[in-house]
């Protein structure tokens, strides 16, 4: 049997492991990078014709005459619900995030070669706040992630209705998490433990777009994976009495190392257009979510005799594929409306699920409308992503889990 030490180191291990699996990104399909292709529920890729076409389809900025610029922000409204095998629910708190975007795109004078130049978050901004309290404490109270991109492009348009387009991709990320440690074998209330790191990476995207001069048009876009090697560091508090000798006192702070392998994705889309008003387009999205074989931790100070020490956690995420299909209707030369739907598999295998990243196959349904009059352009649109109950017997949190989301974006473009 276990002494009540011995159970404490085992937490505390247990609780640097929740860390590794609790600082993971977003699906990258989230609709958050302009209002016009999110209306198509991010079905664009063989449409590509406004300046967020660097993030989705960069070939298509060869579209584009003259110099414009494209940018908004979309408001994301998560929530998710864990209920025990006792039955008992327990709801995430309210929580609101706002990822801007921002995308400039110059045709050059020769007419065959366009510049542009994309800021956006390509893996989200969001998170979630469980009670402090709950069930879920032990694994998840919050976790945070935010990651914002800076990407040149240069496309050149080719004879016979080819683009091809290169761009290279600077990203950063931001990861926070937050949990308690059970410290109730030693008699004591909960601790705390807080981590957070940060760092950026390189990466490189590329896009071919064809449109021969009929009613359809093909596009292929793809964006390399990227490898964030952050830097950070992990907290403790309220550290049990008994306990506070192996870390110097009731708090305990050391700087941490860990990297993140952001996949790589691939979309392939063909549009149709059936009339001068109408596009109807589907894509597929293949995202290499296997990256996320392991997470590894490193410590700079590591406090073995509590388990506190460098770590590493299988991950074992697979690849997964988003289908999704968009339509664009022009009522009149200033209106437009426009819908989508997009299924998402989730890359999240069962045994390492946990409540700070709660996914499952999803159902996305979009409304969108734009308007346009001389230089200007708004686009807006409402999307509510479903996820489909979520049943986990696992080592880490058995339960069912249940999850929404709602997007609300709008964009503002000009020309020139």
């Amino acid at each position: 049997m276990k002494t009540p030490r011995q159970t404490m180191v085992t937490c505390y291990a247990a609780t640097v492991l929740s860390w590794c699996l609790a600082t993971l990104p977003a699906q990258a399909g989230a609709p958050v990078h302009g209002a016009r292709a999110a209306g198509m529920n991010t079905a664009f890729t063989a449409v590509a014709n406004d300046p967020s076409a660097i993030l989705h389809n960069p070939a298509g900025i060869t579209q584009l005459a003259g110099t414009r610029f494209y940018g908004g922000a979309t408001l994301v409204l998560p929530s998710s619900s864990y209920r025990d095998p006792d039955g008992k629910t327990t709801d995430t708190r309210s929580q609101a995030f706002f990822p801007p975007h921002l995308f400039i795109s110059r045709r050059l004078p020769s007419g065959y070669v366009s510049m542009g130049l994309g800021l956006y978050a390509p893996f989200g901004i969001g998170g979630r706040k469980w009670p402090d309290h709950g069930p879920t404490r032990y694994r998840s109270i919050e976790s945070f992630i935010a990651t914002v991109a800076i990407n040149p492009t240069l496309a050149v348009k080719l004879a016979s209705g080819w683009s091809l387009a290169l761009g290279l991709d600077y990203m950063r990320a931001l990861n926070q998490a937050e949990n308690a440690v059970d410290q109730s074998a030693l008699g004591a209330p909960d601790g705390r433990m807080e981590m957070e790191a940060d760092g950026g990476g390189w990466g490189y995207n590329l896009g071919l777009l064809y449109r021969p001069g009929g009613a359809f048009s093909f596009g292929i876009a793809y964006r390399s994976g990227i490898k964030v090697d952050q830097k950070g560091n992990l907290k403790l508090k309220d550290i049990a009495p008994p306990l506070q000798g192996l870390f110097g006192g009731a708090r305990y702070r050391t700087d941490v190392r860990t990297s993140v392998d952001f996949p790589a994705l691939v979309d392939i889309g063909i549009a149709w257009r059936p009339a001068s008003r109408w596009i109807i387009d589907v894509d597929a999205e293949w995202g290499g979510w296997s990256s996320f074989r392991k997470a590894t931790l490193d410590l700079k100070d590591e406090v073995p005799a509590a388990g506190l020490v460098d770590s590493t956690v299988r991950q074992d995420w697979r690849d997964a594929w988003a289908y999704k299909t968009g339509v664009d209707y022009q009522v009149n030369a200033r209106l437009s409306l426009r819908a989508g739907y997009a299924f998402l598999n989730t890359p999240v295998p069962e045994a390492t699920l946990t409540p700070a990243n709660p996914d499952a196959d999803q159902h996305n349904l979009s409304l969108g409308l734009g308007w346009r009059d001389g230089p200007w352009a708004v686009d807006g649109f409402y999307n509510y992503g479903y996820f489909k109950k979520r049943r986990v017997d696992n080592a880490i949190l058995t339960g069912d889990y249940r999850s929404g989301i709602h997007y609300l974006g709008l964009s503002l473009g000009w020309k020139h």
